[in-house]
């Protein structure tokens, strides 16, 4: 290149433009966690059949223009605080269990945790309860994904305390962990409505119980071997 020609400059890139100390896509994630907690709210309080995209918006103190931003459908605003709420449940679950030394404290220990994030945000519970029930086939199917997700984690650590696969069981532990499961649902809904006089902490020992009881009757118990040999089977 001759001393005459015009040095090539490299391109600049341009700062993202900030307004009152934000960019556009934090202001985004901003009204978008505004709507979330919006829907909480509602959803939680007034149920999500009597609440409106508008009643939404209003609450997050947006225009309605800002809901289809992040959310195509009040469905679909539903289905993300519904799995909030159940991302959170799943973690709370696996970090209160990760110490425990029997089957019972687990159990006492997930209980705990599941319930206690539920119960002590009213809101939450409705939501994962009653709210979502019947709403659409995509939130059906994330109920029933969630329920044997979390049958499959009782399942998988049950089996671990009971000695794995070698172990004899008289009962289906998938249809043993799925029944329980769906009680657990159903308790929860009465628990709502207050058809449940029960405390929290009445209703996570007697889940315990009921959990931990179950689980040692589903395996069979070896007795002293027979004159033949064979085990003995309790029943």
């Amino acid at each position: 290149m001759s001393s005459a020609e015009p040095a090539q400059q490299a391109p600049q890139t341009r700062a993202p433009r900030l307004y009152r100390g934000m960019s556009v896509s934090e202001r985004r994630a901003q009204r978008r966690e505004r709507l979330l907690e919006a829907g909480l709210e509602l959803f939680g309080t007034q149920g999500y059949a009597g609440v409106s995209i508008r009643a939404v918006s209003a609450a997050a103190a947006l225009n309605s223009r800002y809901f289809y931003e992040s959310f195509s459908s009040r469905e679909d605003l539903l289905w993300h605080v519904y799995r909030r709420i159940i991302r959170a449940n799943v973690a709370a679950v696996i970090d209160a269990t990760a110490g425990a030394k029997t089957l019972e404290d687990q159990a006492r220990a997930g209980l705990r945790a599941s319930w206690g994030l539920l119960t002590e945000d009213r809101r939450k519970a409705r939501i994962v309860a009653l709210e979502v029930v019947g709403v659409s086939e995509r939130l059906e199917e994330a109920r029933r994904q969630n329920r044997h997700a979390f049958a499959d984690i009782l399942v998988r650590n049950a089996m671990a305390f009971a000695g794995g696969s070698a172990v004899a069981l008289r009962m289906d532990p998938l249809l043993t962990a799925r029944s329980l499961m769906g009680a657990l649902v159903a308790v929860l809904a009465d628990w709502v409505n207050g058809d449940v006089e029960a405390s929290v902490e009445e209703i996570v020992e007697h889940f315990t119980c009921m959990l931990t009881a179950v689980a040692r009757a589903s395996v069979v118990q070896e007795t002293a071997a027979s004159p033949g040999g064979s085990v003995q089977r309790p029943g």
